[in-house]
């Protein structure tokens, strides 16, 4: 558990560094498997993210478009 300890408090300083002001997210670091596991997690959750964002990406385009489209009032 000391090693989890040591692996957080890392990932705590490096996060700060990144994201000042921001507390940084409980993760499990204490082994290498749970590493694996907050990996492939933070993977789903990128993933799901990366879908919303090109979803918000083409209604703005498309709504951009439509309304350059529009006659004006």
């Amino acid at each position: 558990e000391e090693a989890g300890e040591a692996a957080r408090a890392d990932f705590a300083r490096h996060w700060q560094a990144e994201f000042p002001g921001e507390p940084a997210p409980r993760m499990e670091l204490g082994s290498v498997r749970a590493m694996e596991r907050e990996l492939e997690r933070c993977r789903r959750h990128l993933r799901r993210l990366q879908r919303a964002l090109a979803e918000e990406r083409f209604k703005v385009g498309y709504l951009e478009a439509a309304l350059a489209r529009a006659p004006p009032p």
